[in-house]
């Protein structure tokens, strides 16, 4: 009997997590190597005094049915314990004079909603609705690209038309150019839309594809959220055998004779691999830990004319006293208000966590605030002036918790400040963007290679190979990893027990 074939997998995110359960799934010596003391990445949360502050999942597309969902199920992150949560409310929308809009999940009721608020648009609002479902159509494809035949091609086109076609119509656009192109004649709901998103440059699909998700309920919440999600990665991984070394850094991914042969460790531990599947962001995979020897034209162009998701801060409050709310999300309009030294660009954003009792006490609430804050205002500050700017933001974010809920202030058990140099330092993600690439009029249909043509034996899973990031593309990068090593090996793909 052959002696199995070692994988290294460096990083344990969602894409490392998901990369070792397939390698080890299928026949694989698997190994996965995290900086951190625990597993997850950006798809965490941590504990304060019993409150648990979550830092990604409000939402997961495909929690239903589809790849995305079969491809879930292989790998635990739900299963058939976990309940999945389907708000009525995806968020409510404040503007600063005080009128606010609300965006339901349900599409027929959000349709009937704006037509009631303005009837004289009835007709692109009925437009609007009907991209939205043309959306409904796309399905992903589970095989890997180099994989795929012209057959799996023409397949999809015919089953996805609809859906393709609202990419090739509206693939050029932003989400505040196609709202404009409605041509709403009540400027205040036009207004209403775009701030959504606001002015920057995300992607119209992008847009048009989330309420797809939402309307057909194949968008909700697990509850228990994002920790929860990664512990249960993990048991699966380790339950088939794979290895997990935490608190380990690699520094380098070895190569010789233009193959991936291993990794160095910080501490100077040499692993030696058959495969090496980088998981971190693509940005520290090509120029830390491949020392910047195999950048294609295509990562140097991403890193260089993509947007980035603007790196933010998380003020978490743990709350001893039950604060009731009709929208667990609020999207606070608040263009140039500062909070600490951080000018608002758009918004702030509050999620009250009373749907999911895991994250408090109870009779206790945990809320948390979110606003971008450019990596830039943060990376050169000095210890002592880092603690003051986050003092100042707690401060402030006080005062707009007190502010959104009268009388709450007093209450307050613990308050804690995650910044973008906490992303930085838990999970190396570069200038802190925590879902990579912004989806954009430039990106949105493109696709970055797990592979690198003058590498043998070394692939990258991450949500940086895909315009918007997310746990889905994610967890499916890991799994195309596999699929190409089998068909490397010349080994069946095989995705569950």
């Amino acid at each position: 009997m052959s002696e199995k074939k070692k994988v290294i997998i460096v990083g344990a995110g969602v894409s490392g997590l998901s990369a070792g359960i397939y390698a080890q799934l299928n026949g694989f010596d698997t190994q996965i190597i995290e900086k951190h003391f625990i597993s997850g990445g950006m798809c965490t949360a941590w504990y304060r005094k019993n409150y648990r502050f979550d830092y990604c999942i409000q939402w997961l597309a495909g929690s239903k049915y589809g790849t995305f969902y079969e491809t879930y199920k292989e790998t635990n992150v739900i299963n058939d314990d976990v309940e999945i949560l389907n708000m009525d409310i995806h968020n409510r929308n404040l503007s600063e004079d005080g009128t606010d809009m609300i965006v339901y999940t349900d599409l027929d009721r959000w349709q009937d909603y704006l037509i009631k608020m303005s009837p004289e648009d009835e007709k692109s609002i009925r437009r609007m609705c009907r991209d939205i479902r043309w959306c409904c159509y796309l399905k992903p494809f589970d095989l890997a690209p180099p994989l795929r035949s012209i057959w799996d091609y023409t397949k999809s086109f015919f089953s996805c038309f609809p859906a393709l076609y609202m990419v090739l119509k509206h693939k050029n656009k932003s989400y505040a150019e196609y709202i404009r192109s409605l041509k709403f004649k009540n400027k205040d709901l036009e207004k209403k839309l775009i701030n959504i998103y606001g002015e920057c440059d995300f992607a119209a699909y992008a847009f048009l594809l989330i309420m797809s998700w939402y309307t057909k309920k194949n968008a909700g919440y697990p509850m228990g959220g994002s920790l929860e999600v990664a512990k249960r990665m993990q048991s699966r991984f380790e339950e088939y055998g794979g290895e997990m070394l935490l608190k380990k850094e690699v520094d380098e991914i070895l190569t010789k004779n233009e193959k991936a042969i291993g990794v160095k460790l910080v501490d100077g531990t040499i692993l030696q691999a058959d495969y090496v599947i980088s998981a971190t962001d693509t940005y520290t995979t090509m120029y830390k830990l491949l020392k910047g020897n195999y950048v294609t034209d295509e990562f140097k162009k991403a890193f260089s004319n993509w947007s980035l998701f603007t790196s933010f801060v998380q003020v978490s409050f743990g709350i001893n006293k039950k604060l009731e709310t009709d929208f667990p999300v609020q999207v606070v309009l608040a263009k140039d208000k500062k909070i600490g030294n951080t000018q608002l660009d758009h918004c702030y954003r509050i999620l009250n966590y009373n749907f999911d009792k895991t994250m408090a006490p109870e009779n206790k609430t945990c809320i948390i605030f979110r606003f971008d804050s450019p990596y830039k205002q943060w990376k050169d500050l000095t210890k002592e002036e880092y603690q003051e700017e986050k003092r100042k933001i707690e401060e402030d974010t006080k005062k707009l918790l007190e502010f959104h809920y009268p009388g709450s202030s007093e209450f307050i058990e613990v308050c804690d400040v995650a910044t973008p140099l906490t992303t930085i330092r838990y999970t190396g993600a570069w200038k802190g963007a925590y879902e990579g690439f912004r989806p954009s009029a430039k990106n949105v249909i493109k696709q970055l290679k797990q592979s690198l043509p003058k590498l043998e034996n070394f692939f990258m899973a991450s949500q940086w190979l895909f315009p918007g990031g997310g746990i889905p593309p994610s967890v499916q990068s890991g799994k195309w990893a596999v699929q190409v090593i089998c068909h490397k090996e010349k080994k069946k793909f095989i995705s569950k027990k």
